[in-house]
């Protein structure tokens, strides 16, 4: 073998190790990531139904366990017989989490409790007298109620703190029911509702 073609040789497995260790350091840098402890996310859905700001930590840090907080506000409208009623929901989210994976991309599973303030504006329609008219009148109504749930669900978070969730939360009331402006609810009554959500980690 000539003195060119060793210098060509040792130029390629020059070239080869070089892509070998990094290869091998993106991989170790991968596999080494710890995620961010806490997080600070918007959720459209889950246990609030509507719109929620919640805060998320580990237990400590780079553990699969978790907990979350949160406040949410969701609202429904009804304009049957012209008359607008109306119910709001405002809700405080508590929960635990277990996180699946040892890289940016997980498996989420979560349990906790939604304790619930309902607030509703309802028409309540009755006859008079033989003649047919009809007498609507609205009554204010304020409740609480309980809620347990579950969350199964993809959590994503990227190395600059950029967060994204996404999932389904199966719920039970495990309160007395109610009646919003379009529907009864008793309890015991199952829900089933998807979530996503946006967030920081840090």
């Amino acid at each position: 073998m000539n003195a060119k073609h060793s210098k060509g040789l040792a130029h390629a497995l020059f070239l080869l190790l070089s892509m070998l260790c990094s290869t091998v350091r993106a991989t170790t840098k991968d596999s080494t990531y710890v995620m961010p402890p806490r997080s600070l996310y918007g959720e459209l859905g889950g246990p609030g139904w509507g719109l929620s700001a919640n805060w998320d930590a580990r237990f400590k840090t780079a553990s699969p366990f978790g907990y979350r907080i949160g406040l949410s506000w969701a609202g429904r409208w009804d304009n049957t017989m012209d008359i607008h009623t109306h119910t709001m929901y405002y809700g405080l989210t508590t929960g635990v989490n277990y996180l699946i994976g040892k890289r940016k991309s997980k498996l989420e599973l979560g349990a906790g409790n939604h304790l619930r303030l309902i607030s509703s504006k309802l028409a309540y329609a009755s006859y008079i007298d033989l003649t047919g008219d009809i007498n609507i009148q609205t009554k204010n109504k304020t409740l609480v109620r309980d809620f347990l749930y579950m969350n199964v669900g993809y959590r994503y978070t990227s190395t600059h703190g950029f967060q994204f969730r996404c999932g389904l939360t199966p719920m039970v009331n495990i309160t007395n029911g109610w009646t919003d402006s379009n529907d009864s609810y008793s309890k015991g009554a199952l829900f089933l509702a998807p979530y996503v959500s946006f967030g920081k980690a840090f």
